[in-house]
């Protein structure tokens, strides 16, 4: 989803395109993120898993939107698959942890992400797979977040506003830690 940007009044452009922008950033002033409130192994399900555990989360704690995980995999960086936001990205008690999409994925952020989807305080490292410009940890994926036994991954600490938020180390997949929900 690289590129896409807000539609306002005045745009005039035909096509796919402008559908598709319109649904990315109209109306939308904010978008959320948070960590997971349960750890687990690599074992996620992929990133299919890994989503569906946001999504649950999400709605188990009234949010309305959809949420996928911030989580990639070798072959599928999370640049290429959560929308790169034009407004601020805020967790769930509005405290602002990025200015917009390359605020996030700048190398730092403005507040770490260490709420939950019910605001609650939580502390750990998180599942990511993600450098700190949204592109895949080429090295490992513990099977592409399906294997929570064998190898190791890319994690971030939570607890963090530099690089490290989700560029931190790798444990092996056995290691439980949370995940990170974007609204999309």
């Amino acid at each position: 989803m690289t590129g896409l940007v807000a539609c306002s009044s005045t745009d005039t452009s035909a096509g796919t395109d402008a559908g598709i922008d319109a649904g990315v950033d109209a109306g939308m002033t904010e978008w959320r993120i948070f960590r997971t409130d349960t750890n687990q192994n690599a074992n996620l399900g992929g990133i299919v898993g890994a989503d569906a555990i946001c999504a649950a989360q999400a709605l188990e704690a009234g949010l309305q939107g959809e949420f996928k995980a911030w989580l990639s995999t070798i072959d599928s960086p999370v640049a290429d698959r959560v929308t790169q936001a034009s407004g601020p990205y805020v967790l769930v008690d509005g405290t602002r942890v990025a200015d917009d999409w390359d605020d996030l994925v700048d190398g730092s952020i403005l507040a770490p992400i260490n709420l939950d989807a019910n605001g609650v305080f939580r502390r750990g490292d998180i599942w990511t797979g993600t450098l700190a410009t949204g592109a895949s940890y080429a090295t490992s994926d513990c099977g592409a977040f399906n294997d929570g036994a064998n190898g190791i991954a890319l994690c971030g600490a939570s607890s963090s506003t530099t690089v490290t938020w989700t560029e931190n180390i790798t444990p092996a997949c056995s290691t439980q830690l949370g995940l990170y929900c974007i609204e999309q």
